[in-house]
């Protein structure tokens, strides 16, 4: 059984297949948009294959059994997204792979956020494909979220979000990745959508204790006006204002039990997986 998965250049796409080395010896390959930039695993074949290009994608699949269709490009615009992985859904189907594993967003019936709105819409093509198929809702990216506010608040002396009362539920990119792993490996997970959120809830003032500052909690307004002072994007202001009030509402905090289940042993704290992505990230 060949086992492929996209975007194996990506950070969450290669720590997939690095976890795939020590879940399975069947043939693994990484399809890649930029074969030049490939920095190989051992034991994995690197092919080219391009969400803009579904020509190369197809070739690339062919002979494959199960595909991660990794969509984790969370900041993309959905305008492009939907049909980007859309194509990738559609070539995979067309190379005769047996067993699609998407990757969605957390908690998807209950976000609101309209950036990732476009993951319902592919949530609901996947199972079209005339393949099996799974679907992963996992938080990748979810710590970097936290992780930019502790250090945000380290940098200025106290940590400012829009979080009163919030809480979320970050888990360790290399947890998610073996769970992923997992899925693709082993049977038992045709037509289920996984919630693979961390093990516990995170809240704002564990982050500014984490930063070693206080909590200063603040309106969206506030928040839009202290965030004219970052190098975001106008943008991506608005997306993490967005985010901010899906964080404070029923979205994504409350802990399951799938990841644990899947990797079978207790997942990274929350804390400690946001901790982990601070270590990772730029200062400042």
């Amino acid at each position: 059984m060949t086992i492929a998965v996209t975007g194996g250049n990506g950070e969450f796409g290669r720590a997939v297949l690095e976890a795939l080395g020590t879940q399975t010896r069947e043939p693994i390959v990484g399809t890649v948009r930029e074969l030049a930039r490939v920095q190989p695993l051992p034991g994995v074949d690197y092919r080219s294959g391009d969400f803009d290009n579904p020509d190369t994608l197809r070739a690339s699949l062919a002979g494959v059994d199960t595909v991660l269709v990794n969509a984790t490009f969370f900041g993309a615009d959905p305008a492009l997204r939907l049909p980007r992985v859309t194509a990738a859904l559609r070539a995979a189907a067309d190379a005769g792979v047996g067993r699609i594993v998407l990757t969605s967003w957390p908690d998807l019936d209950r976000a609101t956020v309209p950036v990732i709105q476009d993951y319902k819409n592919l949530e609901a093509i996947a199972p079209t494909m005339g393949t099996a198929w799974t679907i992963l809702r996992l938080g990748y990216g979810l710590a970097d979220a936290l992780a930019r506010d502790v250090i945000w608040g380290k940098a200025g002396g106290a940590l400012v979000a829009p979080a009163a009362g919030a809480s979320a539920t970050p888990a360790a990119v290399t947890d998610l990745a073996v769970a992923t792993a997992v899925v693709l490996t082993r049977p038992g997970h045709d037509h289920l959508v996984h919630e693979l959120t961390g093990p516990d809830q995170v809240t704002w003032d564990q982050l500014a204790e984490l930063a070693g500052v206080p909590f200063q909690a603040v309106s969206s307004d506030e928040y839009r006006n202290y965030l004219t002072h970052s190098s975001l994007r106008p943008a991506a202001r608005q997306q993490l204002i967005d985010l901010y009030a899906d964080f404070r509402g029923d979205w994504a905090g409350t802990p399951t039990a799938t990841l644990a289940n899947l990797i079978g042993r207790p997942p990274v704290p929350g804390i400690d997986a946001v901790q982990r992505r601070v270590a990772r990230l730029p200062a400042g």
